[in-house]
């Protein structure tokens, strides 16, 4: 791994607590960049140049400012140790590539794809890429993640939480949980602005309130789907502590007694499903980590940052320090249950195949 002169600070500050995951970050390799230079502007995608900063733009998100931690992996190695992060997972943020025709959709997600797998091969113990698919195109999405994760080394597939309006309890989409399942790789899930989108669109509500509930509404979904009894070794994570997902167990578990369309499709009560989820900590209050760790347990838990976002946790590590409690229920939670589903090493490193 080539030099880095910060790294022995980053290391005394894990080496106590062991191998520490985030396993919710964003970045924008070069090779993403070029493509959407390339293919994006028929279709109002682009980066470029306003003032100081390249500015990426794509359909259905607020423009980007390409500081350094987006686009350089240096300058991300950096916030690392400053935030006490062994290993990082690398992924795209919303709108993914779904925006795009097909076709352009799965060159922009072999771009992506490539590079991160690039920056994983450079910076083998500090990166591990999740695997974005065109899923405009479910069987070029299927050929892409098995391309991904047999071909790049990826450690997982990344997915919004819907596209273009279809959920992902949807027929179509059963082929990408079936090839989850077949390459043994948890697949990641981050909100798309859907459900009340027309009145979500001042004060960032996009985020603050839409993101949450987009989780919780896709959650539900894959659960009254009959996925996870169809696939009961799937392993799906959710972003931002689930969203408002766990909040809502209680009334879903009524709604399952009450309403017979509820009990139709699935033999238990929702609750029972919160085992199939890794829930991330980017929930920005200590009070809520607390009550996630507390409604779901400390075994399906996982740390998040949501970096380089302004949305993202200032101090992911510490908030989850602030739990107090066992030391074997902090370090499940900074890492070793984050390790165990990407296949990694115990303390560092991920592990070849």
């Amino acid at each position: 791994m080539p030099a880095h002169p910060s790294r022995e600070v980053g290391a005394r500050a894990a080496s106590h607590i062991g191998l520490v995951v985030d396993v919710h970050s964003h970045f924008f390799p070069r090779e993403f960049l070029r493509a959407v230079r390339d293919h994006g502007p028929p279709y109002h995608a682009s980066v470029e140049r306003q003032g100081a900063v390249d500015v990426l733009t794509m359909p259905g998100h607020p423009p980007v400012p390409l500081d350094p931690q987006f686009v350089d992996v240096e300058a991300r190695l950096e916030r690392l140790e400053t935030m006490g992060i062994t290993v990082q997972v690398l992924s795209l943020s919303p709108p993914m590539v779904y925006w795009a025709p097909p076709r352009v959709g799965a060159d922009l997600a072999r771009a992506f794809n490539d590079g991160i797998a690039e920056i994983s091969r450079s910076y083998p113990e500090r990166f591990v890429g999740a695997a974005t698919l065109p899923l405009q195109d479910v069987r070029a999405a299927v050929a892409e993640a098995e391309r991904a994760v047999r071909d790049l080394g990826m450690r997982g597939l990344y997915v919004g939480t819907s596209v273009n309006g279809q959920y992902l309890d949807e027929p179509q989409f059963r082929p990408i949980w079936e090839l989850a399942t077949a390459l043994d790789v948890p697949v990641f899930t981050h909100p798309q602005t859907h459900v009340g989108a027309d009145v979500l669109g001042r004060f960032h509500l996009f985020n603050s309130i839409g993101f949450p509930v987009e989780t919780a509404t896709m959650a539900a979904r894959l659960i009254y789907s009959g996925l996870f009894e169809a696939h009961p070794n799937l392993r799906v994570v959710l972003a931002h502590g689930g969203g408002v997902f766990p909040l809502l167990l209680g009334r879903l578990d009524h709604a399952h007694r009450q309403r017979a369309e509820c009990r139709g499709t699935i033999p238990r009560p929702p609750s029972a499903y919160v085992r199939h989820f890794y829930y991330d900590t980017v929930t920005h209050g200590d009070q809520v980590l607390r009550f996630l760790v507390e409604t779901v347990g400390a075994s399906r838990v996982v740390l998040g940052s949501d970096a380089p976002y302004d949305m993202a946790e200032a101090d992911p590590v510490g908030r989850v320090r602030r739990l107090g409690g066992d030391d074997a229920v902090t370090e499940a939670i900074l890492g070793a249950t984050a390790g165990h589903l990407l296949g990694m090493r115990a303390h560092g490193g991920v592990r070849r195949t």
